[in-house]
């Protein structure tokens, strides 16, 4: 049976939901044990509350709202994004956060879970980054290094005044808008604040000043790098007058670039917090930091009493840290004690603008090059600001959770530390859909992570577009869980669920909704979204998934090493993405893979297996100028085991590291030398997947016709594939795959199992899967063979109903309420109608059609075709309600409903907000655009046998 015929099959069961008995081959099997999970593996939302403005009547009515939509669970995020028309009360109550009023909130609202049998996840803090309150004094606040250049020519006549870095303006850490900064207990903030800033260094070096774009150096690109001479620079600061003179006589004439470092307090606060006090962001390069946030964020949860079983994790979202160049009180002596030698003198490498830089990450050039000194010294002081951040502050957060009883969920990325590690130190690592948007390559690092050190979750804040606050459909929120799945994850969390804050104002509080400095995000999934009818369809469908994707091992058979710290900045990083999609394209799968998990894996024959028991047959190292000389052992060790190691374009030829660098290089020179005697190659891009396979290393799947985005599971002996069609048009799949077993196709949106017709050659079994634009293929490897379906073929089309009478609910312009009825209407977009384009909401045509006798006979099925339909329906026959449809083809098979004569049919349509939102005289409101809305059409009958 064909993707689209089981598609339509599951739009129209009866019900679906996650508690339906689907049909398995057999007792015991895969199948039936990721049922048995599927409680457990429900998709989860994120819960904003307007900090401590919440009623606990509300937050129990709400998580059984969700309970009945299908959420397994909600994480409670408490913040303030400039929560717009506050009542005073509300006022007066959003700072409760972290205060016993507020820990009162969630004990009932962990009671109300408990009651309800779904779980609780806590954000470690209000907003991010994590601060903010008394606990984070300016001694713990978060630090940075800020550059300031002057340029002189030598020989210089008079005295030299430089410039002296200031302060770089953010979003302000004290600034005086907000109240809780005049509090009076911090009134000596500021000056406690400035006491911290301190000149670290002033440096010389002989070269060219770098051309850049004129902006700031946080906000600048460099065009044109500097020349500079290579090594170190001459140390200068003891030559700075108390005047700003700087008493120093270059000694060589020419061109020069003298550059100040200072150390400030991030001028920065934590981003919408909430809670008494100044919001400052926690040093996270300071383990007290992190411990004192925590008392005050996290500790009072052990008051809960038995609620407290109802969290299930902590959460701290990407970091998003708002620093010019990463730094800690400590930095120089702990570089030192680290990669054993004085950075001061190389500090002026260090400048390149736009790495790690949150919201604007990119690539720029360093304002200075020389030989590779600078690329030495930047990967040394890249690897201890890791160390640093992964041992003062998701080391502890994960190690405070254990303590507490909780599990640790967190989001590596958008920060500077090796994130595969950072990831991994996670019992649920978790990625994001909206820095990572349709990006497989990056939602696959928190998939590998698991895979390298063995966690079975892998979670995704997710549903997330930037600038569509109102439009995204279900049929794109079905699309981006596919694509999700075969990026390696297995629990979506939904972004997001609002508070119920003022709903008597359609449609109540968003607290991403477009402003004049944003366009928004989505998605407001509520009950005032209309399309909040596709949830427990939808939320069904994810669940099986989830259930079967919970469980069983990643088939990965290679690991692409990655050395990079931090991801989404770093030079080459677009184009190792390019062949690791032709990777894909081959039918391999692949895992990146850090050093430290690499080194941690045990040798099996001729593959390795990491830490977490994933077992790789291939190692493919990316162009590298440097590699690490504790990382040469490893790979010597895995090729004379007859591990498969293929370096891309070039063998690196230096250490990574300044230090013992003349020692170092030769030693990684000879190692290369040792690598290729041992049967390692060098490979050209365009040739990684056919070395692959002339090694031995099997792919996953055999592709015969155009590639699409897959992953294989294994449990036992049963075999999983998930295809995902990532186009705007349906396809038909061919491949090949080596399994053991019957292929199955597997419909989450009923659990019905089907058979597939078994064609195999040479050991392979060939498959043929029609797929939707967005849709996915599961297809199961079963020890027994089910009957493969006849598929059916259409006999005869005729006309649907041409009169309607159209029945309105829902909303317009600025919340007014629209309901009525229309007689006689012809179909037709609603948003072209002039009285109806700014509806948004249910749109229901009611309709009779006619039956044929000779339509109904036993080897006969009756479909429904609504043509276009903006953006879901539900159709109801006779009385008889047929699940929502989501996604095109809005096609129901409504055999089991119809009776000769005539027919009762009402086709219930439903659009998102985006129409009635729209207002030109608001900013923001004013840049949205009019989508087509309810039933187009044109609407046939179809009889297939």
């Amino acid at each position: 049976m064909s993707r689209r015929t089981t598609l339509k099959l599951g739009l129209a069961a009866i019900g679906a939901s996650a508690a339906a008995s689907p049909a398995f081959a057999s007792k015991g099997s895969w199948l039936s044990s990721a049922t048995a999970m599927q409680p457990f593996a429900r998709p989860w939302i994120r819960w904003w509350w307007p900090g401590g403005a919440v009623e606990n009547t509300e937050l129990d009515r709400e998580i059984a709202v969700l309970k009945a939509a299908g959420f397994g669970g909600a994480e409670i995020q408490a913040f303030n994004p400039a929560v717009p028309n506050l009542t005073a009360d509300e006022r007066a109550h959003i700072n409760d956060y972290a205060n016993p009023t507020f820990f009162e909130h969630v004990k009932r609202c962990a009671e109300a879970a408990q009651k309800d049998r779904v779980q609780i996840d806590y954000t470690l803090g209000s907003a991010w980054p994590s601060g903010g309150g008394f606990a984070i004094t300016p001694e713990l606040a978060l630090v940075e290094l800020t550059p300031a250049i002057t340029s002189i020519t030598a020989p210089v006549s008079g005295p030299i005044v430089i410039n002296l870095p200031v302060q770089t303006k953010k979003f302000g850490a004290m600034g005086g808008l907000d109240s809780r900064n005049r509090d009076p207990r911090a009134s000596d903030w500021k000056a406690r604040l400035e006491k911290r800033w301190k000149l670290i260094a002033i440096v010389a070096v002989k070269g060219t000043a770098a051309e850049t774009d004129g902006k700031t150096f946080r906000d600048s690109r460099v065009l044109m790098p500097g020349q500079i001479a290579p090594g170190a620079g001459i140390v200068v600061t003891e030559c700075l007058q108390p005047d700003g003179i700087l008493n120093w006589t270059p000694p060589e004439a020419g061109p020069w670039q003298i550059i100040a470092f200072k150390r400030f307090t991030v001028d920065s606060s934590v981003m919408a917090g909430v809670g008494e006090g100044p919001q400052l962001v926690l040093d996270h390069f300071n383990k007290a930091a992190f411990e004192a946030h925590a008392r005050r964020v996290g500790d009072p949860l052990d008051q809960l009493g038995t609620a407290k079983t109802a969290i299930r994790a902590t959460f701290i979202d990407s970091l998003e840290l708002m620093t010019d160049l990463h730094w800690s009180d400590d930095f120089p002596e702990q570089f030192q004690k680290r990669r054993g030698y004085d950075l001061m003198p190389y500090l002026p490498y260090l400048v390149q603008p736009g790495w790690m830089n949150p919201w604007n990450p990119r690539v720029s050039q360093p304002y200075y090059i020389s030989d590779d000194t600078g690329d030495r010294v930047r990967a040394d002081y890249r690897a201890v600001v890791s160390e640093l951040l992964i041992e003062n502050f998701w080391q502890p957060f994960v190690d405070w959770n254990h303590r507490h009883g909780f599990k640790a969920r967190l989001q590596a990325h958008g920060g500077p530390s090796d994130v595969l590690c950072a990831y991994g130190l996670a019992d649920i690592p978790e990625t994001e859909d909206l820095g990572a948007g349709g990006n497989t390559h990056v939602l696959r690092l928190a998939r590998a992570a698991a895979d390298i050190y063995g966690r079975p979750v892998v979670s995704c804040e997710s549903l997330c577009w930037i600038g569509t606050p109102y439009e995204v459909t279900p049929a794109q929120w079905l699309a981006r869980a596919n694509l999700l799945f075969v990026s390696g994850v297995n629990e979506l969390v939904m972004h997001g669920f609002p508070y119920a804050l003022h709903k008597e104002k359609w449609p109540g509080w968003f607290p991403f909704e477009p402003s004049p400095f944003l366009s928004g995000f989505s998605s407001q999934i509520n009950e005032a979204n209309p399309l909040w009818a596709a949830i427990p369809t939808l939320n069904a469908y994810l669940t099986r998934a989830q259930g079967l994707l919970q469980s069983g091992a990643n088939i990965v058979p290679v690991a692409v090493l990655l050395t990079d710290i931090g991801y989404g900045s770093n030079p080459g990083e677009d184009k190792v993405e390019k062949w690791l999609q032709g990777l894909l394209d081959g039918g391999y799968d692949y895992d990146r893979i850090n050093p430290d998990g690499l080194s941690k894996s045990k040798i099996n024959g001729q593959s390795f297996i990491s830490p977490g028991h994933a077992r790789y047959s291939a190692l493919i190292v990316p162009a590298l100028n440097g590699l690490a000389p504790g990382l040469l052992d490893t790979l010597l060790r895995l090729a004379h085991s007859g591990v498969k190691v293929l370096f891309v374009d070039r063998v690196p030829d230096r250490s990574d590291s300044l230090r013992d660098s003349h020692v170092a290089d030769a030693t990684i020179r000879k190692g290369m030398d040792a690598l290729q005697a041992a049967g390692a190659q060098v490979v050209g891009a365009e040739h990684i997947s056919s070395s692959l396979a002339s090694a031995g290393v099997s792919p996953n799947v055999r592709f015969k016709s155009t590639p699409c985005l897959f992953i294989e599971k294994r449990h036992g002996d049963e075999t999983l594939f998930v295809f995902h069609n990532t186009s705007s048009e349906a396809i038909t799949l061919d491949c090949e795959v080596a399994a053991k077993g019957y292929p199955c196709l597997y419909d989450p949106f009923t659990g019905h199992l089907r058979g597939l017709a078994l064609r195999t050659s040479g050991g392979l079994t060939m498959l043929k899967l029609d797929i939707e634009a967005g849709g996915a293929s599961f297809v199961v490897f079963t020890p027994d063979r089910l009957k493969a379906p006849k598929v059916l073929a259409t006999i005869d089309t005729r006309p649907g109903p041409q009169a309607w009478t159209l029945t309105l609910a829902g909303h317009g312009h600025r919340g007014r309420v629209v309901t009525g009825t229309q007689a006689d209407f012809t179909l037709t977009d609603l948003s072209t109608t002039e009285t109806l384009a700014d509806f948004s909401g249910e749109a229901a045509y009611a309709a009779t059609f006619d039956i044929d006798p000779a339509w109904q006979h036993d080897h006969a099925s009756v479909w429904l075709d609504l043509g276009t339909v903006h953006d879901m329906a539900r159709v109801t026959v006779n009385g008889t309600d047929f699940s929502a449809s989501l996604a095109p083809p809005f096609q129901i098979d409504i055999t089991q409903a119809i009776k000769t004569g005539p027919n009762a049919l009402v086709i219930r349509t439903f659009n998102g907000p985006n129409n009635a939102m729209m207002d030109l005289k608001l900013p923001g409101l004013k840049d949205l655009k009019l989508k087509p809305a309810g039933l187009v059409g044109p609407v046939n009958l179809i009889m297939k046998a």
